[in-house]
């Protein structure tokens, strides 16, 4: 009997077009927005076919939402296990410092401006942004506290509650809005790890009391 290829079942995505989608569609929306942004017009900019386009990402929300998974992804947030040692300063100064260099990326900037004047209008991409950003991470971070607890970590609650305390004094919700309003440039690569340096060393002293 006669072997199928894997070839003949179905030719594969060309990941080269794919990249030149998502790079295509990062400056189109951040020039022009969600809503002024077609697929059309993406397709033109991107150098594939409108079919190619479409056999990649469904609509402008799966596209959305490929972009933020990726650049989640970029910085090794989606799923930082296999780098973790088990010791939890270390595994949280790890996971501090990925947070600190993603939040202050300046097209990760750029895209929570984006978002926040997108809400406004009541756009879709406020819920994709937090399912496929901000929720993903804040989601492994609960998941590492609860993975601490079963180990035997002293000193901590409700897994979402840590991972909530923790991200806060992460993130330095002031020093981040000063960024987004342009009060403050974008920190430094030795300022993002003084501060996540800083965040951790704060949370493991409040849960020793």
């Amino acid at each position: 009997m006669e072997q199928v290829s894997p070839t003949t079942r179905g030719r594969r995505k060309d990941v080269g077009k794919r990249d030149a989608i998502i790079l295509a569609a990062r400056a189109l929306f951040l020039e022009r927005g969600f809503a002024g942004t077609s697929m059309e017009c993406l397709a033109g900019v991107a150098h594939v076919s409108k079919a190619t386009l479409y056999s990649h990402f469904a609509d402008k929300n799966a596209l959305y939402r490929a972009i933020i998974e990726d650049k989640v992804m970029d910085y090794r947030l989606a799923d930082f296990s296999e780098r973790l040692c088990g010791d939890m300063r270390r595994d949280l100064e790890l996971i501090a410092v990925s947070l600190q260099d993603l939040l202050f990326d300046d097209e990760a900037v750029a895209m929570v401006r984006m978002v926040i004047s997108e809400a406004r209008q009541q756009s879709p991409l406020v819920k994709i942004f937090e399912e496929a950003g901000p929720g993903q991470v804040f989601a492994r971070i609960a998941d590492y506290f609860e993975s601490c607890k079963q180990r035997g970590e002293q000193g901590l609650g409700c897994p979402h509650d840590e991972a909530s305390l923790f991200t806060d004094l992460v993130i330095g919700h002031r020093k981040f809005m000063r960024v987004l309003m342009n009060i403050e440039k974008v920190p430094k690569a030795a300022a993002r790890k003084k501060n996540a340096h800083e965040a951790v060393s704060t949370f493991l002293a409040l849960k020793k009391h």
